[in-house]
């Protein structure tokens, strides 16, 4: 309980941050814990900073662990050249099937879209398409939600490792929630059409006219159109009346209690007005902080792993141990041999004698 309550708090915050999930599954041996090369804050802030100036170059730079913009550029610009190699290919393979080859394009809904996105039209068919299923979806969650509204805040004070003042501002949090969720009405058209607008006018802003082509921009562009990205989707936020900037400028992360390979991240931060604060401890860990728990988990799981081969190892040279050798057929003597040369022999040799 304590877990999903603080994630559903500051989920938007700790991504802004860079604090990831770790794939354990992805990992694959131990290694030994290397001394850190940067304060605990130092990542997350960076972030934080790139998505409050809208720099989308920087937030790349930062999430690539400073591999440095031409890097960046190189890698790009090559995944880029790849997926217009595939389009061609595609292309042509159509070209040459001729008219009863399919429109693999025609029933894609986000080619759709974004068609309807470039014009004013089109925006208005995307809102009579979506506004009822976004109504319905939200109207749904919002049922959920206050169903379990009491259970939750009940869960919030029985937890016994949240703090008294953790108790009150995750209490004070779902009130807040609640009432925003009262006071935005999602069956709103207006409100859809505000989000819409400014999507369609980054869509504009590309000059593109298929969806896909988006995919396979130069960097030069795809920095350019990426700062807008992060300016459209608080612009969406903000149709909904969630002033992101708002929460942004309020997050504070800071360090305490740094030993060695491990330290304490502290998140402050003021969401729908409810100033939150909470620590996570973390972890040096392959060269970058991570939730000290999500390593611990990874420690175990690679652990349990060379148990499990140590095992299947060690059962496999039982069995071989175990299973009887394959008798090897005796090669016959030719005294005692059947073969009809031996016969022959001896029936001469007998008259031999005889004589």
């Amino acid at each position: 309980m304590k877990r999903a309550i603080l994630l559903m708090c500051l989920c938007g915050i700790l991504a802004g941050a860079g604090l990831r999930p770790v794939d354990a599954v992805a990992a694959t041996e131990t290694t030994a814990p290397t001394p850190p090369m940067r304060r605990v804050n130092e990542t997350p802030n960076a972030l934080l900073n790139a998505i409050k100036q809208n720099d989308f170059a920087a937030f790349l730079e930062v999430r690539e662990h400073g591999k440095g913009i031409a890097a960046l550029a190189d890698e790009w610009n090559a995944n880029a050249e790849r997926l217009r190699k595939e389009k061609t290919e595609r292309e042509v393979d159509r070209a040459e099937l001729g008219d009863d080859a399919p429109e693999a394009m025609a029933d894609d809904s986000m080619q759709q879209a974004w068609q309807k996105l470039q014009t004013d039209a089109g925006i208005e068919l995307l809102v009579a398409e979506l506004q009822p299923l976004i109504a319905e979806e939200a109207g749904k969650r919002i049922m959920q939600f206050n169903i379990a509204f009491g259970a939750t805040l009940t869960g919030i004070a029985s937890e016994k490792q949240f703090s008294a003042d953790q108790v009150q501002q995750l209490t004070q949090l779902m009130y807040a929630v609640q009432d925003w969720t009262g006071r935005v009405q999602f069956d709103d058209p207006a409100r859809l059409r505000r989000a819409l607008q400014a999507v369609a006018a980054l869509a504009r802003q590309t000059g593109l006219k298929r969806f896909d082509d988006s995919q396979a921009m130069a960097f030069e562009e795809a920095i350019v159109h990426g700062d807008s990205l992060i300016r459209t989707v608080k612009q969406v936020l903000a149709a909904y009346d969630l002033d992101a900037d708002e929460i942004l400028n309020s997050v504070r992360l800071s360090e305490v209690d740094a030993i060695d390979d491990r330290a304490t991240l502290r998140v402050e931060a003021r969401v729908f007005g409810v100033a939150l604060a909470h620590d996570f401890k973390q972890q040096y860990f392959e060269g970058e902080w991570m939730d000290a728990e999500a390593v611990a988990s990874i420690t175990r799981w690679r652990e349990q792993k060379v148990e499990e081969e140590d095992d299947s190892e060690l059962l496999i040279e039982r069995d071989a141990e175990t299973v009887p050798a394959t008798p090897q057929p005796e090669t016959p003597s030719s005294a005692g041999s059947c073969s009809p040369e031996n016969e022959f022999a001896t029936a001469s040799d007998a008259d031999s004698n005889d004589q």
